[in-house]
């Protein structure tokens, strides 16, 4: 009788459905992997389950039956969102904390394929070949001019010396350049709920004679990073659009997260020697519609990501614009 009535509640859609919400609720309360890693042990032992149950009440024909035919509605309606959305990847989920605290990690997002709103910028082929290299000149005031790789700030969190120390003292004699753009440093704070941080960070960038900062009316896109880069290895991006950047015809896009301290282009990992290049049209994949809180875990279980990245205990607070 008891394994009956375990076999009920297991088919019972609604306890399914509330265990795994229950499930869910408690990663988002405690930040625990365990709890993530439940949820997608569960979700695929409830998928099996039903799998199984199916094709020994109904024979395994039938339920290979009708498998195929509900995976092709998931592929038909993937498709269909696609065309009408006009995006590769019109769902997607976030996985990181960069975005905090506009765009959360577990997030799901709707993405549309039309063009992005940004700052834009029109430069040289000379120009161009510049930006994607990842030498960069440093300027830090009475300190004089180097070069490094990625940035000084990439540099100094896996390097100290003297220039590291004096840039985390004042950030704001220090700036790049990077092709036509000239990031400026400045000091921002890391708040969390237990401490208050100073931190260097890049605060404004200037092109042409003008300065600009991060506008958060500027979309936020979403991008697979070029391949052989840093960032091709965490996945898809999704970060804010700061210049939508024009040279022959062809468009890219300088991106930052609004929890990070640096452009996406200034990452650097000195270890393995790899940093990230501007993408292309070719990389984008589109803006964020709109965004549904918590959705977005499940995929992110299913995907093995249980544990909640760098700074998600915290946000980088520095001035910008609307």
């Amino acid at each position: 009788m008891d394994r009956e009535l375990l076999e009920k509640h297991a088919k019972n859609q609604y306890v399914q459905i509330g265990f795994l919400a229950a499930l869910l609720a408690l990663y988002v309360l405690t930040k625990l992997s365990f709890f993530g890693i439940l949820f997608a042990i569960a979700l695929i032992g409830i998928v099996a389950y039903e799998v199984w149950s199916g094709g020994k009440s109904r024979g395994w024909k039938e339920e290979l039956k009708d498998t195929l035919v509900s995976l092709s509605w998931i592929v038909v309606f993937w498709l269909a969102l696609s065309f009408f959305l006009n995006s590769p990847v019109p769902i997607n989920a976030v996985v990181s904390c960069s975005m905090l605290p506009n765009v959360e990690r577990g997030d799901l997002i709707i993405v549309q394929g039309e063009d992005p709103v940004g700052y834009e910028a029109e430069i040289t082929p000379k120009e161009l070949s510049a930006l994607q290299s990842t030498s960069v000149s440093v300027h830090a005031g009475s300190a004089g001019e180097f070069e490094l790789n990625g940035s000084l700030y990439s540099y100094c969190t896996q390097h100290k010396d003297n220039i590291c120390a004096l840039f985390a003292a004042n950030p704001e004699i220090f700036t790049e350049n990077r092709g036509p753009f000239t990031f400026n440093y400045g000091e921002c704070m890391r708040v969390s709920e237990e401490v208050t941080l100073s931190t260097p960070c890049v605060k404004s960038v200037d092109f042409r004679g003008n300065t600009y900062y991060t506008n958060l009316s500027h979309d936020t896109v979403v991008y697979s990073p070029p391949s052989g880069d840093l960032y091709s290895y965490t996945g898809d991006i999704i970060h804010r659009l700061f210049f939508r950047v024009e040279c022959e015809g062809e468009t890219y896009y300088l991106t930052k997260g609004d929890n990070n301290p640096v452009f996406d282009i200034q990452a650097y990992d000195y270890a393995y020697m790899l940093g990230n290049r501007a993408p292309s049209s070719e990389n984008y994949k589109g803006r964020i519609l709109f965004r549904i809180p918590f959705l977005g875990y499940p995929k992110l279980f299913i995907s093995g990501f249980f544990s909640e990245t760098v700074n998600c205990d915290s946000i980088l607070e520095y001035s910008t614009v609307s």
